[in-house]
């Protein structure tokens, strides 16, 4: 792996239409950690969106450290944004940082090292979604819940949420669907990469 430089954005994304790639899926959810392992056993739609979450992530994850993430490294903590364990290298003390959305059939994960990053996807469109899709972007980035929905302010490409700037980047990629990467600098390139579903879980 080659790492890049810490400001940019990157982005993996994939179409959940097609052909579920069952094996490998298993294989993946046998490396997760018990309780996320536990919760992605349901068949469906939503397990199917999580575990391709979780693949797109370590592929994210894999590109900004330099190196292969595994599994069993990424942290999904109740009441906590996801992250990598701490002690990994290019974990939380690193400044890592990365955030997963899917909707409809789309899913994605977009990661950065030295900074931190938020990201939303809703299907849809029009001001109200863009609207909602930049307030749970701005909330993912400073790592608050719902709960603080009114604690985020929005103006242009900009928002504050708890004292702290964020900045939106344009992602335009999921056709019939909004979306919003927000992260803490404004000079951010945003850098995405398709992945096709056969290839989703591949090593």
């Amino acid at each position: 792996m080659q790492a890049v430089e810490s400001q940019t954005l990157i982005l993996y994304h994939t179409d959940l239409r097609g052909e579920w790639p069952q094996a490998a899926a298993r294989a993946l959810r046998a490396r997760l950690r018990y309780a996320k392992r536990l919760a992605t056993g349901a068949a469906g739609a939503q397990a199917r969106a999580s575990l391709a979450g979780i693949a797109l992530a370590l592929r994210a994850l894999s590109h900004v450290t330099g190196r292969a993430v595994t599994p069993d490294e990424i942290v999904f903590a109740p009441g906590e944004k996801p992250r990598l364990a701490t002690g990994a290298a290019g974990g939380s003390g690193s400044g890592c940082d990365f955030s997963i959305s899917h909707a409809g059939p789309w899913v994605g994960c977009v990661a950065v090292r030295g900074g931190r990053v938020g990201f939303d996807l809703e299907m849809g469109g029009g001001a109200r979604i863009d609207r909602w899709v930049a307030c749970e972007a701005t909330l993912k980035a400073c790592g608050a819940g719902l709960a603080a929905l009114n604690e985020v302010r929005l103006a242009g490409a900009q928002a504050s949420c708890r004292g702290a700037p964020w900045y939106a980047h344009a992602a335009q990629l999921f056709p019939g669907a909004a979306a919003c990467v927000m992260s803490d600098r404004a000079d951010r390139p945003l850098r995405a990469h398709a992945v096709a579903l056969a290839e989703l879980f591949a090593p």
